[in-house]
């Protein structure tokens, strides 16, 4: 453990201010490394050292006789800062050493709180800091967890339902040409619109878990196949620009996060915004990855996102985790009357290659 210079000499000069006297700091091998006297700093104090050299730590006095013989020590009473078990240094206190004693001594135990304190409160922030890494680290975990079984559930209903649900359809299809009564014909079709109703449902469930675009062909053309069948569900004009993006990946976890991101955004609009028209625009742009998300709907107080009625905007807060597990800024911008705006800020990192050699570093 040692004295850090800065906040010695900070406790210096409210200790000298509060005794109006000249005050030293030693660090544990009798440097000088905080003074009221600027000039006296990285001195040696040489009484304070042969204490500390010698190996039983106790206070000590200076006299007029000592002054002049040792060097960079002036008269006065000096007192070892104990902390945690340790000694971490030596404040000294100058004057006649019977009046400094105890000027020493209490300047010794205010610098020894300080420590204490500081040490406290260095330790709750660690503590606090790794609370945070460890609820981050959770919440990446269960984000993970949540998207392999999105993507597990996507692939065996795209996979197997579909491929059954096909089956059904052609099976009555062809039921329908070996029967004889009109009205028999018209259930087996009936049935057969049904099955392929369902076939489009399970379909678009698949793309709403996990679309296959994404892991294959990437963000861009993923996002594009989704505002275009979020405008022709919704009937909302929704305008995609992708700037100094072509055919590039990025790492999964940045795809995945600004693809959750307009999927939630395009969502809420269509819930809650009545707006007629979307801008959406993807840009790479100095190492970041930008998402911006523009509404020409009826906006919405955002203090709303404060305080007691934040619970009502989980969606929001999702986002927002989200983008802080990559480091990232997320901005909401909205007023009544005016329409919303969401900005998403990644930082992209060094992508690794793949094992099927589409991997790039950007």
């Amino acid at each position: 453990m040692e004295l850090d210079p800065r906040f010695a000499q900070s406790l210096v000069d409210i200790v000298a201010a509060e005794l109006n006297q000249n005050v030293n700091i030693t660090d544990n091998h009798g440097v000088i490394i905080a003074s009221f006297s600027k000039e006296r700093i990285s001195h040696i104090h040489e009484a304070a050292a042969r204490m500390l050299m010698s190996g039983p730590i106790r206070e000590f006095s200076v006299t007029d006789e000592e002054e002049r013989r040792l060097k960079g020590v002036r008269q006065g009473f000096n007192v070892p800062i104990i902390f945690g078990d340790c000694c971490v240094g030596v404040i000294g206190v100058s004057g006649e050493p019977a009046i400094a004693a105890p000027y020493a001594r209490l300047a010794a135990r205010f610098v020894e709180a300080a420590l204490e304190s500081n040490a406290r409160q260095e330790k709750l922030v660690r503590a606090l800091r790794e609370k945070e890494e460890l609820q981050s680290t959770l919440l990446n975990k269960v984000i993970s967890v949540q998207e392999e079984e999105r993507k597990k559930i996507s692939r065996e209903l795209h996979d197997e339902t579909s491929q059954a649900l096909t089956s059904i359809i052609v099976g009555l299809r062809v039921l329908s040409e070996h029967v004889h009564s009109d009205g028999e014909r018209q259930k087996i079709l009936d049935m057969r619109d049904l099955a392929v109703r369902t076939l489009e449902a399970v379909h678009h469930l698949a793309v709403q878990l996990r679309p296959a675009l994404l892991d294959d062909l990437g963000l861009v053309a993923a996002a594009q196949k989704y505002v275009e069948n979020y405008s022709r569900q919704y009937n909302i004009q929704v305008e995609l620009s992708v700037v100094n993006i072509s055919r590039e990946r990025f790492l999964p976890e940045i795809e995945i996060t600004l693809y959750r991101i307009l999927q939630e955004a395009l969502t809420n609009i269509a819930k809650h915004a009545k707006a007629a028209q979307v801008q959406v625009t993807l840009r790479k742009y100095r190492g970041k990855l930008l998402l911006t998300i523009k509404d020409n709907g009826i906006g919405f107080n955002a203090d709303i996102l404060s305080g007691a009625a934040s619970d009502t905007c989980l969606g929001i807060h999702g986002m927002h985790e989200r983008v802080a597990l990559l480091s990232g800024n997320f901005y909401i911008d909205s007023t009544e009357g005016e329409g919303t705006g969401i900005t998403v800020e990644i930082p992209l990192r060094r992508r690794k290659k793949t094992e099927s050699g589409l991997g790039q570093a950007h």
